[in-house]
């Protein structure tokens, strides 16, 4: 039993690691909030930023080029804030605890499921029940969530656009960042499948809405979530996130030989400095070692 801890701590390390590697980028432009309210402040001004550009856009009062560039570099500082957002350090998000009730529920469960199921206790435990708790965490975090009228607003215009104009996988898209923004899990995934229907080739489609996922519920690698990893895969063989997880769901299921050509080649992408390099390394020899037995 000791064993299967201390295994179970390792994948959840490397784990842990590669669900917040790629949130620690400073916001692009050179713009750097110190603060959670700052970086609230600063989501829904692009966010509201963006939803005005697509105004614009369905009443053809901007050139497309223009528009085009424009949706790039909103999307991209947007990217980098929430990240920003969800990299904050323990004591930045203990001091938000009370206005995100919900999101120290979510990171506990997170952290729960991942270590059972590293040492494979996970299946003898109730699910429902752990099940119903997560589901409570999210409907606890969209209560608390603090978006102004404003932002619903402009959604509700990308909203209607949409139901006049279907087939726009990229708006589907930003709608189901603005959901997910909003702590509106459930909104988000159906957004994000709408844009899958229409744009499966679209690779950030693809990666958003599996990252999407696959974080709602890190215990399941089976199913829609690996479907959508195999395909970022085959548009993208050295997409990190796809080199991670389809490595993640091999280990899992026992099948160490195959974990290792994916983590092998995900560990000679990243950079020498990447901390995580060294969680990498470790959970390569714990597969390497399993697939020797």
């Amino acid at each position: 039993m000791v064993m299967l801890i201390g295994l179970a701590v390792l994948l959840l390390g490397a784990t842990v690691w590669w669900l917040s590697r790629s949130l620690r980028v400073v916001p692009s432009g050179g713009v750097v909030a110190n603060t959670r309210a700052d970086l609230e402040l600063l989501r829904d001004r692009l966010l509201a930023q963006m939803n005005e550009l697509d105004a614009e856009r369905s009443d053809r009062g901007i050139d497309p080029v223009v528009a085009q560039d424009e949706e790039l570099r909103l999307s991209a500082e947007l990217a980098n804030v929430l990240r920003q957002l969800e990299a904050l350090s323990p004591a930045a998000t203990a001091a938000t605890t009370a206005s995100t009730p919900g999101s120290t529920a979510r990171a506990v469960l997170s952290i729960t499921v991942l270590l059972l199921l590293g040492a494979g206790l996970y299946s003898t435990l109730n699910f429902g029940n752990l099940q119903g708790f997560w589901l409570a965490a999210q409907r606890g975090g969209a209560e608390a969530a603090r978006v102004p009228p404003m932002v619903y607003e402009m959604v509700a215009k990308l909203e209607k656009r949409l139901a006049e104009q279907p087939n726009d996988a990229t708006g589907w898209a930003r709608l189901g960042r603005s959901y997910n923004v909003m702590q509106q899990p459930d909104k988000a995934m159906n957004a994000y499948a709408r844009a899958y229907a229409l744009a499966p080739d679209n690779l950030e489609v693809v990666s958003e809405y599996a990252w999407l996922l696959f974080n709602s519920n890190p215990g399941e690698t089976g199913g829609l979530v690996s479907e959508l990893y195999h395909r970022l895969y085959q548009l993208e063989p050295n997409h990190p996130d796809a080199l991670w997880f389809l490595g993640y769901a091999a280990y899992q299921q026992g099948n160490y030989r195959q974990t290792l050509p994916y983590w092998e080649r995900l560990l000679k992408l990243l950079p020498p400095e990447d901390p995580g390099r060294e969680h990498l390394k470790q959970a390569i020899a714990s597969a390497r070692s399993k697939a020797k037995k």
